[in-house]
């Protein structure tokens, strides 16, 4: 058994952890079982250490098996450290881009100039055995003699913040596709309509999202169930400018503990071009980016991009493309090549694509219901693939319950997904959601 520990606190920690934990997942001979929680702390800082080193630290373990020897193992690390952009340090403990660690490895017990295993500061660093404990409970420290669960327990519960260097768990997780909390600040929206017109509630409700472990907020102002009518571009903008700016305004004050990615949900170019103007890092259109002035600002501006298939807008479940005795897989895979296609050709990068297959969107609930059971295979795309099914009309298959009641039929299809290689869930309960993922990582050792 090989445990290693991994941490970052400079730049955008979850991408830094996230590139990591992928190099060492591509090392020849060597396994990635189990990924544990992430752990938010206080830098450990040296004496007289500049106020520009006291950033927090995002920590975890990763329990691996290999072949491996301990040292041929610590040159693959620093060679992925150094890819990832860490540089030589002039003093101890300053800040890191990504730190790797070999906390344990089998039964060694190893202190020389190169490597010391097990770490001897080990017992005194929550943010290090916690997330070891998480995935290697029963691993005895050989100066303690007492297993890893039990050496934690003294610091109490590990979501309170009170144990050294104010280590708590956090939602966010590596391992799992990343969330996208939905905003609809829109008064007709099938599940959350009304609630966040308001400059007020929306951000309480944005900084709730990201403590629940959202990277992403998707802010939208025109509803797009069936029942909703179109609104003009103005009306729109005129919902959607103060929350977004709001949000925005916070972000770039490091009010969030982990500043989130800031999605537009948008049909409507005019909305488009003032939101990418106020700085935002994606743009969600529902309309596949068909319109070629879509394009161009998308091209112009490098901003991600979502591109749905989609129907009509709003939804209507009577307009049907995908023939319905045909397969939605195959008509869906040949309309994103050739969507993908035209972005390039307008300039967009393949990897600022996401594809989304429009979940409900000019869907059958059965087709619909398919699109979740083949998921996998939109990663033949060559993008990054999002899916957006939390709480919609398909979900009548399986229950008669009204939109807002039905997580727990949203939360068993995420977690089927997240098995399925997807990158982005697209959700409204975003607390439940990584609860049940923690939960379901915690019993996968493969």
């Amino acid at each position: 058994m090989v445990i290693l520990g991994l941490g970052s606190n400079v730049g955008d920690r979850l991408l830094n952890l996230r590139k990591a934990l992928s190099a060492i997942q591509q090392l020849d001979n060597l396994k990635v079982v189990q990924v544990s929680p992430i752990y938010l702390s206080d830098a450990l800082l040296p004496e007289s250490a500049p106020p520009d080193w006291d950033m927090p630290f995002l920590n975890l373990a990763v329990r691996c098996e290999t072949t491996l020897d301990v040292f041929d193992l610590l040159q693959k690390l620093k060679n992925i450290e150094w890819s990832i952009g860490r540089k030589p340090e002039i003093r101890h403990w300053g800040p890191r881009v990504i730190d790797i660690d070999i906390f344990i490895f089998n039964d060694m017990i190893i202190d020389n100039e190169q490597l010391t295993i097990p770490h001897v500061k080990l017992r005194e660093r929550p943010f290090a055995l916690w997330p070891l404990a998480d995935v290697a409970p029963f691993w005895v420290d050989p100066n303690q003699e007492k297993n890893a669960a039990a050496l934690v327990e003294e610091w109490g519960s590990r979501f309170t913040g009170q144990a050294p260097f104010h280590t708590r768990q956090i939602n966010h997780r590596i391992d799992t596709p990343q969330i996208v909390g939905t905003m609809n600040i829109t008064p007709d929206s099938f599940s959350d309509g009304g609630k966040f017109l308001d400059v007020g509630p929306a951000l309480k409700q944005a900084f709730a999202l990201v403590e629940q472990g959202a990277e992403i907020l998707d802010l939208g102002a025109e509803s797009t169930c069936p029942q909703s009518k179109a609104i003009d571009p103005e009306t729109e903008w005129q919902r959607l400018s103060p929350v977004l700016s709001a949000v925005l305004q916070a972000k770039a004050a490091n009010q969030f503990f982990i500043p989130p990615k800031i999605s537009v949900d948008t049909r409507n170019i005019e909305v488009a071009k003032r939101a990418v103007d106020l700085g935002i890092d994606c743009l969600n259109d529902v309309t596949g980016f068909q319109d070629p002035k879509m394009r161009a600002l998308a091209s112009e501006a490098e901003v991600d991009c979502i591109m749905m298939h989609h129907v009509s807008i709003p939804a209507s479940s009577k307009d049907f493309v995908i023939p319905i005795n045909g397969d939605p897989i195959s008509f869906l895979m040949s309309w994103g090549e050739n969507q993908i296609k035209r972005l390039e050709q307008s300039g967009i990068k393949r990897e600022k694509i996401i594809f989304d297959p429009g979940v409900c969107f000019g869907k059958t609930a059965v087709q619909s219901l398919e699109i979740i059971k083949q998921a996998k295979k939109f990663k033949d795309l060559g993008v990054r693939v999002l899916i957006g099914h939390s709480r919609k009309t398909f979900l009548s298959l399986f229950t008669a319950l009204p939109f807002k009641e039905r997580d727990i039929e949203t939360i068993t299809m995420s977690l089927f997904l997240a098995n399925q290689e997807i990158d982005y869930l697209r959700i409204h309960n975003v607390d439940q959601h990584l609860r049940a993922l923690k939960i379901a990582k915690a019993l996968a050792t493969v």
